[in-house]
């Protein structure tokens, strides 16, 4: 490289660096937000009214407050990393993300300008590029979200007494959002944290929390719940297409909880999972608790290998606790049947109560799970892990009919409900904490 080119890349790297040392803090609050200013003193109303107006490397705080996205569209997208925390007072001294200070994403379905992506999306990709990185300048990069609760049950569309989605629109009503609450794509070279995060009524296809990082990134995935949800609570992926294993992204996830992941509908045969893994990762999964879903606890049909998988709580799972390819594979038989387990050791299958209300228990378990084989020749009602699931509940045990469509699919979860779901069930090896 001659002399001048050599000026030109550090010039490059130099304004690289000094957009990063403009990152500021902005402030929001619904409560006694106005404008753009999004300082301490005058914060903004909602996120989604200063995206615009963000930079990589901006620190974004939240307080408590229920927030509709800009315009009430019900969701927010932004392309740069940043980091955000909600959960603060009013006067951004203290937070409490799970109790006095609870920041609620949501919308307002058949709103004017309602629109049914993901409630948050984050895409850094245009930040760590390959070609910046061969140009010298600044690729690392760090995105967090933590402490906000994603609540779409405003956003769908039910019908009846809100025991069912309604995934198709009408002229009158806007279709259920098919997307989840949080979807995460980075470039290469970035760090991401996701904790203290809530999420329920979501109705994917595919992630509730769907993370896909670049190149040798370093995700940490913690303390976060997904109850009552269709799709795959925790969607471990990637967008980086090499295979050079020493630049697989890795996930490191503890103390989750993701419970009552349904399918997509009642006869669909994708969904319905607490986690999923994809091949070209490396995944450590400790303390987390997978319980009570539709098909898996741990979906690893695409082959993550090298996979440690510890003291984890998974339980009354439909289908069976792990998937790795074709092979269905129960709790006690992992360390021995798994072929893509670095580690696989103890791991407990305990039947827990959660605290849910006898009201939603009894509503939720009024849905019709049907199994279908492979070559969909047969119909048949889960009944057995039915009656485990209800036993859970606290409900009294019973036979289940068999229908080829069900009146109740993703019943609406109350946020109080949820939170004493969270609450009831604490412990110092599994499960989340208090933030």
């Amino acid at each position: 490289m001659n002399k001048h080119l050599t000026k030109i890349a550090m010039i490059m790297a130099l304004i690289g660096l000094l957009s990063i040392s403009f990152a500021r803090d902005w402030y929001v609050s619904a409560e006694n937000g106005k404008g753009k200013t999004g300082t301490i003193e005058k914060p903004a109303k909602d996120l989604g009214n200063i995206i615009s107006k963000l930079e990589p490397g901006d620190v974004i705080h939240i307080a408590g407050g229920t927030y509709l996205g800009r315009a009430n569209s019900g969701a927010d997208s932004i392309e740069m990393p940043v980091e955000i925390y909600g959960g603060y007072d009013e006067a951004f001294e203290n937070r409490d993300p799970w109790g006095a200070h609870k920041t609620i994403f949501t919308g307002e379905h058949n709103a004017d300008n309602f629109v049914t992506d993901y409630r948050l999306s984050i895409n850094t990709t245009d930040y760590g590029t390959k070609l910046k990185e061969a140009r010298g300048e600044p690729t690392e990069h760090t995105v967090v979200v933590d402490g906000i609760i994603f609540d779409n049950g405003p956003r769908n569309f039910y019908g009846g007494d809100g025991a069912k989605i309604i995934r198709m629109g009408t002229a009158a009503d806007k279709p259920t959002p098919e997307s989840g609450a949080l979807v995460i794509t980075t470039g290469i070279n970035s760090t991401v944290t996701v904790t203290n995060n809530i999420a329920i009524n979501t109705a994917p296809t595919q992630g509730v929390f769907s993370l896909k990082p670049g190149r040798s990134a370093q995700v940490t995935v913690s303390n976060n719940a997904a109850i009552n949800n269709t799709g795959i609570g925790f969607h471990l992926s990637k967008s980086y297409a090499g295979d050079d294993e020493a630049e697989f992204p890795t996930f490191t996830m503890t103390n989750n909880i993701s419970i009552l992941n349904e399918k997509h509908d009642p006869i669909a045969t994708y969904g319905g999972s607490g986690a999923m893994l994809e091949s070209g990762t490396h995944v450590t999964m400790t303390g987390n608790i997978l319980a009570m879903n539709d098909y898996y606890g741990v979906d690893n049909a695409r082959r993550a290998s090298a996979v440690i998988m510890n003291e984890n709580l998974i339980f009354a799972n439909a289908i069976a606790d792990y998937l790795e390819f074709d092979t269905e594979i129960e709790l006690d038989e992992i360390e021995d049947w798994s072929d893509l387990m670095d580690e696989a050791s103890d791991n407990v299958g305990e039947f827990v109560e959660f605290g849910f209300s006898p009201e939603f228990a009894a509503t939720y378990m009024a849905r019709a799970v049907i199994d279908r084989n492979a070559a969909e020749e047969d119909v048949q009602a889960v009944d057995s892990w039915s009656n485990d699931v209800r036993s859970i509940f606290g409900l009294n045990l019973q036979g289940t009919n068999i229908s080829i469509d069900s009146d109740v699919w993703l019943p609406r979860l109350e946020l109080d409900d949820a939170m004493n779901v969270i609450g009831r069930y604490m412990d110092d090896s599994f499960g989340v904490y208090i933030p």
